[in-house]
């Protein structure tokens, strides 16, 4: 039976990590596991605690122990988990040559991967692409994936890769909102610290509005302990309703950006030479060798829009 409203929206990835937390009953331990930073992990319970309106955790100095209601949530997510792992499995046990199976997150796919979908589904010529979406790529077993787009490589040093996207990070806001507050056109540090939206980026390691401030080499505002959006597709939506302003990424905000619904402010920064890769089996003769080369003809037509199509 469909649902039209989950209640769970947007709190997925946080109630993953409140299943590793209880199951550790540790917040550093948490952490540790997930490739998160302690603090993350105590946003993420504190973003359930205000949705659920009542604490999880007891707490006693650095010692914490789970509620009832606590576990019992954590126990239904990882019996989820469960179910999920063994539908995975059956889903791509039998590997198709005509078919290739791609993993990469919600923001990629709603931002790059959509626009260009029926292009990329024309030069396969009859062979089928399933895009398999999570922000979560630490718990998808890549090695069972045709290919994925991910940040970091080194993660299947074994497996081929190739860049995609030049990272680029950049302030963008509806035109509503920089005409509210035009004092941003200027200088964005002078905005209410709540007019700051912020993205959860996981263990992606890219940059958090800390991180361009400082590599804008500007002064921060204090931002104390803001809620973060759990997807990138949400956070854009709230940026276009002129909530606030957030961080575009190059590859990600185009399109935003091309239809004049968001703009860019401040200046564009980067702390690595790209912030994705297409990483893949090996592969000869297969829809999975045509999509690697609409992919990088994709990312070299980003590089030089002069390029041949």
């Amino acid at each position: 039976m469909e649902r039209s409203i989950r209640p769970t929206a947007g709190s997925l990835n946080a109630l993953l990590v409140l299943e590793v937390a209880v199951r550790h009953a540790s917040l550093s331990r948490a952490a540790a596991e997930l490739g998160l930073s302690q603090p993350a992990v105590s946003r993420h319970i504190s973003t359930l605690e205000e949705r659920l309106r009542q604490p999880l955790f007891e707490r006693n100095n650095n010692r914490i122990t789970p509620t009832a209601n606590a576990t019992r949530l954590a126990d239904a997510v990882a019996l989820g988990l469960g179910h999920v792992d063994q539908a995975w499995s059956e889903v791509l046990a039998a590997p198709d040559t005509d078919e290739v199976t791609l993993a990469c997150t919600f923001g990629f796919a709603d931002q790059w991967l959509m626009p260009r979908f029926s292009a990329l589904r024309a030069y396969l010529d009859g062979g089928r692409v399933r895009v398999v979406t999570t922000d979560q790529l630490g718990d998808i077993d890549l090695s069972r994936l045709d290919a994925a787009v991910v940040w970091d490589p080194s993660r299947m040093p074994d497996r081929p890769y190739f860049p995609l996207i030049p990272a680029e990070t950049f302030p963008i806001c509806s035109p509503g909102f920089l005409e509210a507050h035009p004092e941003a056109e200027n200088n964005i540090a002078q905005l209410a610290p709540d007019l700051f939206l912020h993205f959860d980026t996981g263990t992606s390691g890219f940059l958090t509005w800390e991180g361009w401030f400082s590599q804008a080499r500007l002064q921060a505002p204090h931002f104390g302990t803001a809620a973060e959006f759990d997807a990138y597709p949400f956070l854009l939506q709230s940026i276009r309703r002129g909530e606030g302003i957030g961080l575009g990424w190059a590859g990600i905000a185009d399109q935003a950006l091309a239809a004049g619904e968001v703009l860019r402010l401040g200046p564009a920064v980067s702390d690595r030479p790209h912030s994705y890769f297409l990483q893949h089996r090996e592969t000869s003769g297969s829809a999975l060798e045509r999509m690697l080369k609409w992919f990088k003809r994709e990312a070299a037509a980003s590089r030089d829009p002069a390029s041949p199509k």
